[in-house]
Formats: structure tokens, sequence, C-alpha cells
């Protein structure tokens, strides 16, 4: 400790040479005179030569900040807002302005690298790129001529495939697998998006300040969305009560109104148990509800299925009638049934001047049926406030207060992460009983009134940029396996190319992942940082930062209302490579390179001059060089509102909140189901007492900015853990402690904070292994599968946060302080 602050760990030249074989073989393979780093931080000549370079920033943050870079002899010295911006969008935030340092990071990967030793032991020499290219082709050629063409991996992660993220160019010409669905952040979504029909709902930033109540669920805005936050403090100035639910004081608890502390995976019961204090005090609203959502829908009372009536389908364009081209039999559409009070008869839902029941029983074509908002009240009755109280730790005067609030003090937003809850198996039914209680108190469509994620680019205008698109005979295979279940589940992968470290960023239970990569023929990775999974490849490639190109003006980009274009700001770094001119190299190594852009300027010439859309007319590859790189999408100064005249992208044009879909796991409303891992009653607690949880921090995107020097003088892998859990294990900030449990452990700081919940430990993401003493983080996380959410949009989630273990001080002889 010094000055209060957690010290780094020194990482000097030869624990470097050691963990990755670098060193005097970079020097010799072209790196020559970049040896010492801080060189290039050191004071610019009498007259030095100077440059502005204009690009954009960070896409995994959803930040996307257009930059204004200086450079100076060569080296970057300034990064601030690109100031061709309106004023309000030129923001920056620290991990921005760190990148001055970042960049030239002593972890930076400097030449091709192939394996000498062990698979995990990150022993390397230093290789040529076309002796590494090579490798890399034969491996993969010789994977599918044995296996088949899904017996080869390819995943693109992270920053080192930020320029080209989107396009799968490589893995499509070589018809690779590429992982299926991602199992993150779409945990609430899979629960939803049903009911809305939206792509992961967005919470509009433009309606921000118009809401009265603002319930931020386990989302850390003041971290994760640091250059948007100023969006939900402006709306505190505006009058509107800002409410945090978190297990942790996080810094935007801080800057609440009210702070809601939960426990760890039960903010479903929480919203369960607002609904029934809005359905006892009858806080709903009756005709949002009958106008808008299927809650007077009839469900047939021995089946459980909607009561409908069937037409055949018909082309929205032309008005003909659909069939089925396969069987040429006609294609049909169900029409849900209500009761309707003016004529005490059945109508179909959509027929006009109709007054739909809402409580009630009838018979319909002689089925006994009641409305679906009845069947709720039913269904949901078990999920008392006593209950919710015990479950989720919160108060039952609390819940009812926030239920008032949400009902009564409207317009009202929910304003949920895409991490805290939404790492836990039970996330999906948090989602849905998040539609249901927008739904019953109208808290949905209108101005102010929300529920969603806010992700910074996803209420913005996108720019209509043209999209580079291979001949139809090339694409990805598609296996049906995700890369989650890759070490549970029976597949064809035997060789693996990774940009960025997939397979432990994007894994729970590292060590089964990791297990499973030993176990493969071949593993390359292009990166730009020696990060976690680099020590169990074979060959590694260095991959430029988002700075560095060989061309002067290269990616073309979009978001936050703007399209822009980005400029070298310096050239790129020892040996490494953009993400174009690796994918080119490899397609060259199937003859197939000629189906690709052969340079970025090609590339943005095509999305911009001549295949950009209405939106971005006048925004050409010469024109962006003249305006600093940006250009603002013509429109985009009209807000994004959503569906405010209450139509839905739904089958129905509705609120759809009955998923028929799901009776069979007994999910057609939401029913409360424990977390896989992280709940009270769990045996697994008598040896493994403390829930786990990470989430954002200022100082990381992901294990991104692991290599900053000057963030690890201020930030190093820390548990934090509340006071009375570390008095009873003898533990003080600064001690080396082991978090442990049946699937792994880790070495790391202890940090003893009074914002903690007993109960838990919390950790910024991921970081490196390098910076541990022993292991890292992902391995103690779970991977559990919820076996009932593969047949939804998004599939099962990894549920980082559903993660029991104990925690211990380190003894001197495992690199604790003695």
């Amino acid at each position: 400790m010094q000055d209060g602050r957690l010290q780094s760990p020194v990482l000097d030249r030869r624990s470097f040479v050691k963990a990755g074989a670098l060193g005097a073989t970079l020097v010799t393979a072209g790196a020559a005179g970049m040896l010492s780093f801080d060189s290039w931080l050191e004071e610019a000549s009498a007259e030095p030569e100077e440059k502005v370079a204009y690009l954009r920033h960070q896409f995994h943050c959803l930040g996307g900040c257009c930059l204004k870079c200086t450079v100076r002899d060569g080296r970057m010295v300034l990064i601030e807002p690109n100031n061709a911006l309106a004023p309000e969008d030129q923001k920056i935030c620290l991990r921005g302005i760190n990148e001055i340092q970042h960049v030239y990071s002593a972890d930076r990967i400097q030449t091709p690298l192939k394996r000498v030793g062990e698979r995990g032991n990150g022993e390397f020499v230093a290789i040529t790129w076309d002796e590494a290219l090579e490798t890399i082709a034969a491996a993969l050629k010789e994977s599918q001529e044995k296996y088949g063409e899904n017996s080869v991996f390819v995943r693109k992660s992270t920053e080192a495939s930020a320029a080209l993220s989107w396009y799968e160019f490589f893995p499509s010409l070589i018809h690779a697998e590429t992982g299926g669905r991602w199992g993150l952040d779409r945990g609430q979504a899979n629960g939803l998006v049903p009911a809305v029909g939206a792509y992961i709902p967005p919470v509009s930033k433009d309606d921000f300040a118009k809401a009265k109540t603002i319930i931020n669920l386990g989302i850390n805005m003041a971290e994760s969305s640091m250059t948007w936050s100023h969006m939900l403090f402006e709306a505190k100035e505006a009058g509107a009560k800002l409410i945090t639910v978190d297990p942790r004081f996080s810094p935007t608890a801080s800057k609440s109104h009210q702070y809601v502390p939960i426990k760890p995976g039960t903010d479903a019961a929480l919203i369960l148990g607002m609904i029934t204090a809005i359905i006892e005090k009858e806080w709903y609203d009756e005709e949002f509800m009958s106008a808008n959502t299927s809650l007077p829908w009839l469900i047939d009372d021995r089946t459980g299925k909607i009561v409908s009536e069937e037409e055949q389908a018909v082309d929205e364009e032309t008005g003909e009638p659909l069939t089925d081209e396969a069987t040429n039999e006609p294609v049909m559409k169900t029409i849900p049934l209500v009761w309707d009070t003016k004529s005490k008869g059945v109508k179909r839902y959509n027929t006009e001047d109709i007054e739909p029941a809402l409580t009630g029983s009838y018979t319909a074509d002689g089925v006994k049926a009641t409305p679906q908002f009845d069947v709720l009240k039913t269904q949901l009755s078990a999920y008392t406030l006593d209950w919710a109280t015990e479950t989720s730790g919160v108060d039952a005067e609390v819940i009812i207060g926030l239920a008032d609030e949400y009902a009564n003090h409207g317009p009202s937003t929910i304003n949920f992460g895409l991490g805290g809850p939404d790492k836990y198996t039970n996330a999906d039914v948090l989602g849905h009983s998040l539609a249901v209680v927008a739904a019953l108190t109208g808290n949905y469509g209108k101005e102010g009134a929300w529920v969603g994620y806010y992700g910074s680019g996803a209420t913005t205008h996108y720019a209509a940029t043209g999209w580079w698109a291979l001949p139809e005979e090339f694409a990805p295979g598609d296996s049906g396996t995700a890369m989650y279940d890759f070490p549970y589940e029976d597949n064809n992968v035997h060789a693996a190319l990774t940009f960025g470290d997939a397979f432990t960023l994007e894994s729970g239970n590292a060590n089964a992942m990791l297990e499973w990569v030993k176990g493969l023929d071949f593993f390359a990775i292009c990166d730009i940082y020696y990060s976690s999974a680099v020590d169990y490849a074979d060959i590694v490639l260095p991959a430029c930062t988002k700075f560095e190109s060989v061309e002067e003006w290269n990616s073309v980009r979009d978001g936050n209302n703007y399209v822009s274009l980005s400029q070298k700001a310096i050239d790129p770094l020892f040996e490494s490579k953009t993400n174009l001119e690796v994918e080119l190299l490899l397609a060259a190594q199937w003859g197939l390179d000629q189906h690709l852009p052969q340079s970025y300027e090609e590339l943005a010439r095509f999305m911009l001059d001549e295949t950009g859309g209405a939106n971005i007319k006048g925004a050409t590859f010469e024109s962006l060089q003249k305006s600093q790189g940006v250009f603002r999408v013509i429109g985009s100064e009209e807000p994004i509102l959503g569906p405010r005249d209450q139509i839905y992208p739904t089958p129905s044009t509705k609120i759809e909140l009955y998923y028929e879909n799901q009776l069979e796991t007994n999910q057609a409303f939401p029913q409360y189901e424990l977390p896989n891992e992280a709940f009270d009653a769990n045996p697994k607690k008598e040896e493994y007492p403390l829930v786990f949880m990470q989430g954002k921090t200022r100082y990381r995107i992901h294990a991104y900015y692991s290599a900053s020097s000057w963030f690890s003088e201020y930030y190093v892998p820390a548990v934090n853990i509340s006071p009375k859990d570390a008095e009873a294990r003898g533990i003080v900030t600064g001690d080396d402690v082991r978090v442990s449990n049946d699937r792994g452990t880790f070495i790391a700081q202890a940090l003893v904070n009074n914002a903690i919940r007993e109960g838990t430990l919390f950790m910024a993401e991921t970081t490196y292994t390098r910076y541990y003493k022993e292991g890292f983080l992902q391995n103690v996380t779970n991977s559990a599968r919820n076996e009932r959410c593969y047949p939804m949009i998004y599939g099962p989630q990894i549920p980082f946060n559903d993660t029991l273990v104990e925690v211990r001080k380190a003894s001197a002889s495992e690199g604790g302080a003695s």
C-alpha cells in the first residue's frame, strides 16, 4: 500500500521474456530501437514534425467516440474529441485519453510467434510472417481435408477485429465454423423481445430527460457508459427521480436519489413483487392494457393455449394469398380472440369499435376461456410481497414504494444493463417480468416511458453505408453448436483461429474451455496485446491498434448519428498488420483474395461512394477527408422515439405478454426460477458461501486496457469484499487472497469495501492472466447453460455472475505477503 492505493505488480523485462519468450528475438525480427517502450514518451525534438489525425475509438464500450489525435515525431502525444462534431457530441473518457500510453504498452505482440513448449506454457520463438501464414494455412487445410469444412473455427472478438468486426470475410471464404450465438448480453432480451418485438429493446436517449421516474436495474452508467451518463444526470436535473437497484453501492447508486440493495440474481423476484403490489392496489392502466397488449386475449382453460381463428396469410405488399412453395399448401396465420363486452360475444382482437374484457370467464365456440389478465393474476398470485422480500432481501414497504413510484409517478423508465442481472441463468424471467410490469402500467412506447438497456448507439441514427457482399458460394459454416458449448457438447472443431481472445473473454469456467483448446490439433491467435489465450496458441500474429495503418485513410464506421472515415495516426508498430492485411494474406493462401477489397480505400469508396444510402448523400471518400473524417447522418436531428403510435413489430402489432411456445417449460407468463448457483438454499453454500460478481470499471473494457501501465497505478486485479466478510477471514486491504470453487482458483489483492453487500465479492471484469500471481477470475465463473433457453431467440446466456466461491488469505508459499 502507498498513499492508500493498491499497487500494481511490477512486470520487468525478464518476466515479459519468460511469459512470452519475447525480447531479444523481437529486436532482431525488425523491432530494433523499440525495446525501451518509455522512449516513445520521451521529449520531442527541438523542431518536431507534427500532424493531426481523426478516427473513431472503441466499439466494445458502445461509445464510438470520434477523436482528434496529435502526433509529433511519429508518436501520439495528445488525444481529444474531434471538434468537427456538434458540441454536444464531442466526447472522450479517460480510456480514450490513455491510449497515448496504451498503444505503446510493453504487452504489445511485436512479431509472429511459434510455440516451442507445451501448449499453455507460453514458450515461443519469433518467426516471419510468411512462415506464420503458411503454417496456419497448412493446418486449417489439413483439418478441413480430414474432418470437413466446419472442423475449422474462426472467431472475431474484441479490439483486434474492430476495423472489420462486422465482416466475416475469411471464415466465409473457407466455410469455417464461427461459433453461433454469443451467449453474451442477451439474457433479459430473451424474455423481453418476444413481447415488444425489438432487438434488445433500447431506452431512447432522447426520452431520458422526459421521464419522471428512472429505475436503474443493475446498470452502472457512471462507469460502463461514461461518455453517455450525462443523459442520466440531465434527467435528474430535469426533475426525474433516480433509483438504482444493485447488490453493490455503485458509483451510479451514489448519484441516485434512492439506492435499493438486493440479493444477487433475484431482480426478477423484486419485479414480480412490484407486479403483485400493482395488481393488489389496482395501480394498473386498464385503457392501455385493453388497447395495446395481449392481456384481453382469451386463453383456453384446458390447454392453456390462446383461443384463435385461422385465415390464410397475404403478402403485405401485393395483398396476394401466401402459399408454401414446398408443399403448395396455404400459409395460415392465427388471429387471437377476445370477449367483447359491447356485443356480449367473441370477436377477433383487431375488430374495430369493441371493448375487450380483461376479466371474467367465457365460452368461445364451446371452449371455456379466460382473458390473459385474469390468468396472469392467478399464475402470479404465489409471488406475495412476503415472498418477494424473503427472496430478494428488499423490504416489502420498499417494494410497494418502488411500485408506487413506477406506476403512479410517471412517465417511468426501467433502464437495465448488459451485465449485472443479465449474467444469471434466470435473466429471461427478469426480462419477461419487465415486459409485464411495463404493460400493466402503460410505461412503454410513450414519452419518457421505456423498458430496455441504455446503449449509446442503440437509439441513434445509423448511416446507410453499403455492404461488401461476397459471392453467394462463400458463407460461414454452421455446425449448430455455439462456442460456449464446445467443451461440453460433441462437435467437429479441430482447428481454430481467433482475432482477439475469444476463448477466455467469451466463456465462463476458463479451465474447462482451455482444456478443450489444449485438445485442438491447431490454434492460432491474432491479437494486439499478450492476452490470456496467447499462451495456448501454436501461432501468434501481431495486430495493429485502430491508431495504426499503412494507409492514410482506412476504415468506415458509423454510430451516434455520424458516419466516420478513420485516418492513420501512426505507422504500424513493430511487425503488426491491420485486420484487412491479415485477412487478405490468409485468403491468398487459398487463392481467394481477389474476392476481398484490396485496400481500406477500396472498401471505403464502395461503402460510401458506390453504395451509400440517402441519409449519407454527400459523404464521399474525398469529402470526409476534408471534414475531419465525419459526416452527420441526414435527418439525425430528429430524435428516435420508438413506437409512439403503439404499433409494435410483433405478429399482432400489440405487446404480446403470453408466450404460448413456452407452455411446456411453465413460462408462458413469467414464473420465478432460482439462479443456477447463486441462491440462499444452495447446499454448495456450505463450502462456497460467497456470490462472486463482476462488472464494468472506468479502467477496462472487458480485459482491454489490462496492458495500461498508467491505469495500473490506480487499478490492479482486486477482490472487493465487505468489511464483515473480511474480518471473519482475517483479511485486510492489500492482502493477497485466494478465491476458489470446484471449477478453479486464482490469487488477487483484497480491497475491503463497505460498498459491497455482505455475502458477495465483486471484481471488475477480467484482466489478462499475466497480472495475477496465479490464475485469473474466469477460472471460477459459471458456464452452466439453461436448457430451456436453447429455443429462445438468443439462446442460453453465460451466467458469469451466477457463481459461488470462498475466499481466504493466501499464504506466503502461495505468493501472498509473509
